[in-house]
């Protein structure tokens, strides 16, 4: 009895502090990071995947591009999740993403594009509605909390499960990942179906929700803003110092797979830290700090010469503070449109993907003219604008 009773009472404190059960806290991280594992896997194994396929490295960059065009779905797809509910969503999205994982198995070229596209459909389908879904069943005062401790599953693929995916590409072929994460994705929808609870529905008023009636709200359009200005820097990190290290420092794979595991631990704590304080600190606060910190520290990374400990260090707290702001604006994103959060959300996912995109063209292009200091000038402004929106047109308000 004193057994059950200390379980309970160690549920019933995880429930205080993030707002939401044990066990459902583990199912939606875990899906989240099949998730957020079938999405990031690509870019570092461009090599392997683009010969299993049998196209150029160029051609799959431009497979990439296409499969981030399903960005422009996520609107739709958030008004279906506020119209139709968010576990309905976040099964479609597993299944999608079953589809295209599977699929790429057995197509090769061009042919690729199609199943990869349904793995971008899924992510830009699942993530909105899984944030719209934590909103929904946690309390105001740790909801922060709760989106942050389900959202540190992309720094926790980086970190843990790429090595994984690294050794099943080396020892058993490019298609293994594939096969395992299809897999997953496929139990992923079973769970999401039939375990997890439907979150109640706020209004009725959600199901006359329009997209065109939210764009007209000044808010939701810095919402967007902020979106894309901050996932433009967010793009150009991820694209320049692979980059800058391989052309000034001849840095190997090797040399550069340490330097993202670097990358990965510095996302994790800021995601850590984001959801420690978000709550506490405020929604808004918390969000402008980590605008301003990331745009100053983008700033002085030129400053590091050729210093490689103190470019790794800038690095480091670079990525700490662009993640920590990720993490801290979900949750402010969700109190622009309290009545219509996935919706809101599925445009926040719109404005990352245009802002992913453009960041590594911006990046090349910037590269190629001025070098390190330009690429990282103009990610710092593009952080200062995306504060000056927060800051005039963004609010921190609980559900009316």
């Amino acid at each position: 009895m004193e057994q059950v009773d200390k379980k309970t009472g160690l549920g019933q404190r995880i429930t205080n502090f993030f707002g939401l059960g044990a066990g459902l806290i583990v199912s939606l991280f875990s899906i989240r990071l099949i998730v957020d594992t079938s999405f990031r896997m690509l870019y570092p194994f461009v090599p392997q995947i683009s010969e299993g396929l049998k196209v150029s490295i160029t051609v799959f960059g431009w497979i990439l591009m296409i499969r981030s065009a399903s960005a422009f779905f996520s609107p739709a797809l958030g008004s279906l999740a506020d119209r139709y509910g968010r576990r309905k969503i976040m099964t479609f999205a597993l299944l999608s993403q079953f589809v295209g994982m599977a699929g790429v198995i057995f197509t090769q070229g061009w042919w690729a594009v199609l199943p990869l596209f349904f793995t971008g459909l899924a992510v830009n389908a699942y993530l909105p509605a899984q944030q719209a879904y934590i909103s929904d069943l946690a309390p105001y005062e740790r909801r922060g909390r709760a989106l942050a401790s389900i959202d540190i599953a992309f720094a926790v693929s980086g970190m843990v499960l790429m090595p994984v995916v690294g050794w099943l590409i080396n020892d058993y072929g490019w298609q293994m990942p594939f096969w395992w994460l299809s897999a997953l994705s496929l139990f992923g929808a079973l769970l999401t179906w039939r375990y997890l609870p439907e979150a109640e529905k706020h209004t009725s008023v959600v199901k006359n929700i329009k997209m065109r009636t939210l764009l007209r709200e000044r808010n939701i359009q810095a919402s967007l803003g902020v979106a894309i200005l901050l996932f433009i820097s967010v793009g150009i990190f991820m694209t320049f110092w692979s980059i800058w290290l391989s052309a000034d420092f001849s840095f190997d794979a090797l040399d550069l797979g340490l330097i993202a595991q670097g990358v990965g631990l510095a996302e994790l704590l800021g995601a850590i830290l984001a959801g420690l304080v978000v709550d506490k600190l405020g929604k808004y606060r918390t969000s402008f700090i980590g605008l301003i910190l990331a745009a100053i520290f983008f700033m002085t990374i030129p400053l590091a010469g050729e210093n490689l400990l103190l470019i790794r260090i800038l690095l480091f707290i670079t990525v700490f503070w662009v993640e920590y702001t990720i993490v801290a604006l979900f949750p402010l994103y969700g109190e622009q449109a309290p009545h219509a959060r996935a919706s809101m959300f599925s445009l926040i996912a719109l404005g990352n993907g245009v802002g992913l995109a453009l960041g590594p063209v911006i990046t090349t292009a910037l590269w190629q003219w001025r070098g390190t200091s330009a690429v990282t000038t103009f990610a710092s402004i593009s952080l200062m604008l995306a504060a000056i929106l927060l800051w005039l047109f963004l609010r921190d308000r609980k559900e009316e």
